[in-house]
């Protein structure tokens, strides 16, 4: 490879393997850098076939559409030659644009986004996220993934539903040292709210899970990851729209006892 990627080059490679895809806006905000300095490095990547640029209708508001950007085959070696991506890692360049992959996981990226601003604006507080995918950027042991959670039905002490939340993270308050566990579920309006079987499809299920997962104390497992005593913990919903909101919102109120869902 005729480039040797700068200390800057990597961050910004680590961050697209990190969130998978991401815009050059969404760089911008997490390098801390213009998107004019950011646009500039990208062509430099792009022509040596290290990230993969795709045009996209996804920006984050009305206005011009933002450029999808991946990480390459090429690119994603020169992370593990690093020692920064693990050599099991998976490559994201073979996500069709169109999919609704790409709406999904950049609407993560953007709360992720302001999860590191408010500790930016807040230096009391700091954030650990562990995304479906962060095994990709350490080695692991055995094929399950670290974020795959296995729970028993209220109604069959022997049938078990496995599912994997779309994020777990957790906020600490330094100067009080109390720390606070989220589950994330991001819902893009095309799931329906209740589903004929019992899997983890269906709005109402997925919270009927975490609800059997808060009872069953197995969250607790988070609290060597994080490194922190863990006391129950938070259910947040993050959706696109309002109506979709709302329509969320009183799902949840006819599903008591639901005060642990945001």
């Amino acid at each position: 490879m005729a480039l040797n990627p700068n200390k800057n080059d990597l961050a910004l490679l680590a961050s697209i393997a990190e969130h998978e895809v991401l815009t050059v806006g969404q760089l911008s905000a997490l390098s801390q850098r213009s998107r004019q300095v950011v646009r500039r490095r990208l062509r430099i990547l792009e022509s040596k076939g290290i990230i993969a640029v795709k045009e996209g209708g996804y920006g984050r508001s009305r206005g011009r559409p933002e450029s999808l950007i991946f990480l390459t085959e090429d690119g994603a070696m020169i992370l593990k030659d690093k020692g920064i991506l693990s050599n099991n890692a998976a490559c994201t360049t073979n996500k069709t644009v169109d999919s609704i992959f790409v709406a999904h996981e950049l609407l993560i990226n953007w709360f992720r986004i302001h999860l590191i601003q408010m500790e930016r604006l807040i230096p009391h507080l700091s954030v650990n996220y562990l995304s479906p995918g962060f095994q990709s950027l350490a080695p692991t042991k055995g094929d399950r993934p670290p974020l795959l959670e296995r729970v028993r039905t209220e109604n069959s002490q022997e049938e078990i539903i496995e599912f994997i939340p779309d994020g777990v993270f957790s906020i600490t308050n330094e100067e009080i040292s109390k720390t606070l566990l989220f589950f994330l579920e991001v819902d893009m309006g095309t799931e329906i709210f209740a589903s004929m079987d019992r899997g983890p499809k269906g709005i109402r299920q997925k919270i009927l899970n975490f609800q059997a997962l808060f009872h069953s104390s197995h969250y607790k497992r988070y609290e060597h990851m994080f490194n922190s005593k863990l006391n129950g913990f938070r259910l947040l919903f993050l959706t696109n729209t309002a109506s979709r909101l709302t329509v969320l919102s009183r799902l949840v109120k006819e599903m008591p006892p639901s005060d642990f869902i945001w």
